[in-house]
């Protein structure tokens, strides 16, 4: 009987791992760091269109770097997001004043939908909640420094795992404000409990970040290098570019070297297989922003952040 139970638990064990490593897999088409993918994952429109470049140049949410945290983004984003699989991301954050300088709060959640295991076919929930809080404080309108940390909890089949996090960040602002620099120390953290007896790496990682913005030009140049921490120090970049024929409408577009994993070998496919894009639209109290993300065979992330602010 003692063997019996050992049997089915080890069984049922290598199928929790099954079910694990395809979220891993299909995390890793995205950034390509697999584990806690929502870590990573931009949890706002205007992210998904340039790829998660924005980390230097002033951001409306608490995204990468906290110290880019913009002063003027005091109100409330809805985030909502739909990627293949049948996979949804909502998010909710918050910004506004303190005596610490600028906070943020917010909650983010990837359902992964139900999984079915292909040898019992059951139906398998999955799904990620982040909790996160941060702040940035500003010296002499040049140099900004900020800090965030936050909760994870993630669970597939009841199988759970929890960690603390934080991101340490600096920025600075030259020439008039047109150029920006950032660096931070992302995903700093522990576990504090593992799917199984396998700890899986959290995907900690240092990021280098710049914008320009041409003196006549109404354009905005983004830029990341983000290098992970652990077995082989990987690294990729993205980049995009914001457009603004005026100051209601802004036109986006993005890619990074993850691009090449999206290639395929047909031309009418791999030509915009591994970009981004999107749009925003700025009204008196409310700012919509739309985007997508092309992930090559695996089909497109598409979504949308409101924003309405508050005095």
């Amino acid at each position: 009987m003692g063997n019996r139970r050992t049997i089915r638990r080890f069984g049922k064990e290598r199928r929790i791992t099954k079910l694990i490593s395809f979220i891993l897999i299909f995390g890793g088409l995205l950034f390509g760091a697999g584990p806690y993918e929502i870590l990573l994952f931009p949890h706002d429109a205007r992210s998904l269109s340039l790829q998660n470049s924005v980390s230097a140049f002033d951001n409306p949410l608490l995204q990468n770097n906290p110290a880019a945290l913009s002063k003027r983004s005091k109100g409330k984003t809805y985030s909502y997001f739909y990627l293949p699989g049948k996979i949804h991301f909502t998010g909710y954050q918050s910004v506004h004043k303190s005596n610490l300088g600028i906070r943020s709060t917010k909650i983010s959640i990837m359902n992964y939908g139900a999984i079915i295991d292909g040898e019992t076919e059951d139906k398998s929930d999955a799904f990620d909640i982040l909790l996160e809080t941060g702040f940035k404080k500003e010296y002499k309108n040049i140099t900004s420094i900020g800090i965030s940390g936050g909760y994870l909890f993630s669970s597939i089949v009841g199988y759970q795992s929890q960690l603390l996090f934080t991101n340490f960040g600096i920025r600075s602002r030259l020439l008039r404000k047109r150029l920006g620099v950032g660096m931070s120390l992302e995903n700093i953290g522990f576990l504090l409990k593992s799917y199984t007896d396998v700890k899986e790496p959290i995907p900690a990682l240092f990021r280098t970040a710049f914008y320009y913005e041409p003196r006549y030009i109404p354009l905005i140049i983004n830029g990341d290098i983000v290098t992970y921490f652990g077995d082989g120090d990987s690294f990729y970049f993205s980049a995009g570019i914001e457009l603004k024929p005026d100051n209601r409408l802004t036109l986006r577009l993005g890619s990074s070297s993850h691009r090449s994993g999206y290639l395929t070998g047909d031309f009418s496919s791999d030509v915009i297989a591994g970009f981004s894009g999107g749009v925003g639209f700025r009204f008196t109290n409310m700012t919509l922003d739309v985007g997508f993300m092309n992930l090559g065979p695996a089909g497109f992330v598409v979504g949308f952040s409101l924003m309405k602010k508050v005095n």
